[in-house]
Order: structure tokens, then C-alpha cells, then sequence
């Protein structure tokens, strides 16, 4: 099976639904002996539920934790394998990969009133990334071929599926240059992928590794343009527009829907994992130092400066609210890892733009954070 989208053991993926406090509750549940899944109480506002992955040398399972409840509630259990990347749906409905057989890969769902599961796809090869529209009626997800590498896109819509043809890269790692997301806009009018490691992309639209899809039809509206903006790629959407931010050699960039031109946020910005504020006002990102020591830091959009958190190395981090985000705590190397001299040591941070302080959060074996799967109302 190709190396990339596989997590090493111990990795956790964590999705967050910020909900009413007034929204409805799950049913009780326990998680297995298993997980290292702490339920120890948080400052966090209430009503909120978190869905994590773990993963284990024996077993991989998603959980809910839910922030009325104060309990890890078990979804699936997967068996050993990579942690399954999850995502809500709706507010009632998540859906996870199962990547446990070796040649093939599930798309499941989980109703959660009833906990019901459904197998919405089954494919031969290795699913690395998925997304659902924000109307839940489309679904996108990334194939590789587990025997000869051949990469793909597929979005299917109404019974019908339109399928294009990507580079291969063989030899994929889990090194921090090596991106991979499928997002759809806010008004899910506009598919972003982002399948990259840089210095590999090719530039035609039907081979593309970074590209910008209209759903109507699946068209190409967007690639970014040779030359400087040839290694694209860390790139997600604003929140409330169809206003694209990547990186390329120049710095971070703009691209609005419609439009045939890119803009320059920042010169010499070199982010990784970058998130949108829910009001649109910050942009969240890892800067990574001299001595490869990942920081998180935020770029203020109503002033254009970029704004430092805490000294400390973190990295991944995703909104919660519109002054709230989450990161990860990153510890050094034991031994050789990829990506640098550090890290993630599996805790998870929340950190206060009112108080400038960070606290703990009740999660540990966490290893990866997305903003593509926080949801809040």
C-alpha cells in the first residue's frame, strides 16, 4: 500500500462540532480499554462534541466525545490499521474510512440517533482523503491504486460520477511538505484539491495536483499559474467566500472565484496548515523556524500582520470559535522521524486570543487536527 495518507501507531485524528448548547445529546457509551481517550472536564464552552480517531498497534476506533455527557462514546472499531479519517456530515451523521483490508477501502457513515452504520462506497486501493459538500448531496474522495500508485479524483453527485486522472508519486511520505485535502467552498459551488508534494505537481488540468473544480459540472475554474505558483499547494478556503488562500515560492496568495488573477496576502509566508476564522477575520497557520521548530501563529486579515501565540512548538491548528483555536503540542524526536527534529506528542492545546493563554484539552494520542472537519452553529 503507498505510504501517503497512512498514520504511524498511536495517531489520532480529532473533528469538532461546536453545537448548541441546547442541541440534542447522544446516547451513553464507553470506549474501550484500548485508547488513551482522557474525559477529564475543560474550560471549553458548552455544547460541543469532538470526534477522534485512535489508533493502536491491535486497533483503530472513532470515538464522539460530547461535551454534556464528559464521556469518550465508541462509533467503530476498526481492528489494526491507520487511523480512519472522520468527518461529520451533519450535526447527526458522521462518515470515516476504513482502511483495514490492505487492497480496498470503505466510505462508512454512522447515523448518530441511532448508531446505525451504512457502507456508502467501496473501492479497490487506498482512500487518503474524502469530503462530503456542506449539503451533504456530493461526495469526493481521492484513489490511489494500492498495486501500481495511479492517482484519481472522483466526485459523485446524484447516482452519477465524474472521474479525473492525477500524477502518480510514488514513494509518498507523512513529511510535513506533503499535503493532501479536498475541500468544497462555502456555497459548495467550487471543489479545492490539494493532493501535493511539492516540486511534483504537473500543470495540466486533467493531471493536475492542485486544482479548483466547478461542482455544476466538474470543470477545471481554477489552476494556479506557472512559474512562482508551479509548487502550490497548503491551501483552504475562507469561511463565508469563495476566497482561496495557498502558498507557492512567492508567499501566501489570493484567488477569488470568477476571477482569472492571483493576489499576494504575504511575501516570504512560507505557513503550513493553514485555517480560517469562522468570521473570517484570521488566518491560523504553523510557521516553521531556522531550526525546523514548528510554531502556530495568526495572520490578521483586517490589518495584514502576522501575530505570534505562545513560544512554545505547536502545530495544526483549527478554529473552534472566532477567537478560540486548537492545536498540537509537538515534543522532540526520540529517533529519525520525518518533518524535522520534532513532533507531535499526541496532547492537545486550546489557546485564548482574549487571554493569550492556552490550556489542556481532554484528548491525548492526537496526532493530526483539520479544519475541514470542524462544523459549528
Amino acid at each position: 500500500m503507498p505510504l501517503h495518507g497512512i498514520r504511524v501507531a498511536a495517531l489520532g485524528v480529532v473533528s469538532v462540532l461546536a453545537a448548541c448548547a441546547s442541541g440534542p445529546n447522544v446516547a451513553s457509551g464507553s470506549p474501550a480499554p484500548s485508547t488513551s481517550v482522557s474525559a477529564a472536564a475543560t474550560s471549553q464552552p458548552a455544547g460541543y462534541r469532538v470526534l477522534l480517531t485512535t489508533s493502536t498497534i491491535s486497533s483503530s476506533e472513532v470515538f464522539l466525545y460530547d461535551s454534556a455527557s464528559n464521556a469518550p462514546q465508541q462509533l467503530a472499531s476498526l481492528g489494526a490499521g491507520p487511523a480512519p479519517e472522520a468527518h461529520f456530515i451533519s450535526s447527526q451523521k458522521i462518515a470515516y474510512v476504513d482502511s483495514t483490508n490492505p487492497m480496498s477501502a470503505r466510505i462508512m457513515s454512522v447515523d448518530l440517533s441511532t448508531r446505525a452504520s451504512t457502507t456508502e462506497l467501496t473501492v479497490s486501493g487506498n482512500v487518503p482523503a474524502f469530503a462530503y459538500s456542506h449539503d451533504g448531496a456530493s461526495l469526493a474522495y481521492l484513489l490511489h491504486g494500492s498495486a501500481d500508485g495511479k492517482a484519481s479524483l472522483h466526485v459523485r453527485r446524484g447516482g452519477q460520477e465524474k472521474t479525473l486522472t492525477l500524477n502518480a508519486i510514488p514513494g509518498r511520505g507523512v513529511g510535513r511538505d506533503d499535503e493532501l485535502r479536498l475541500e468544497f467552498a462555502p456555497d459548495d459551488k467550487y471543489l479545492l484539491m490539494v493532493d501535493t508534494l511539492v516540486g511534483n505537481q504537473g500543470q495540466a488540468p486533467e493531471t493536475g495536483q492542485f486544482l479548483v473544480l466547478r461542482a455544476a459540472d466538474n470543470t477545471v475554474a481554477f489552476l494556479p499559474p506557472s512559474g512562482v505558483s508551479a509548487n502550490a499547494t497548503m491551501a483552504t478556503w475562507a469561511r463565508h467566500s469563495d476566497r482561496l488562500y495557498y502558498r507557492d515560492q512567492v508567499g501566501v496568495r489570493t484567488w477569488d472565484a470568477g476571477t482569472t488573477s492571483v493576489g499576494t496576502l504575504a511575501t516570504a509566508l512560507h505557513w503550513y496548515d493553514p485555517a480560517a476564522s469562522p468570521d473570517d477575520g484570521w488566518l491560523a497557520f504553523t510557521d516553521i523556524d531556522a531550526q525546523f521548530v514548528p510554531r502556530v501563529r495568526l495572520y490578521d486579515l483586517r490589518h495584514n500582520q502576522a501575530i505570534a501565540t505562545v513560544a512554545a512548538a505547536r502545530s495544526h491548528p483549527i478554529f473552534v470559535t472566532a477567537d478560540t483555536i486548537w492545536y498540537l503540542e509537538e515534543q522532540p524526536c526520540q529517533s529519525e522521524c520525518l518533518g524535522g527534529p520534532s513532533q507531535p506528542s499526541g496532547k492537545v492545546l486550546a489557546y485564548s486570543q482574549k487571554t493569550k493563554a492556552e490550556s489542556s484539552l481532554p484528548f491525548t494520542d492526537v496526532h493530526n487536527l483539520s479544519q475541514l472537519a470542524v462544523l459549528s452553529r
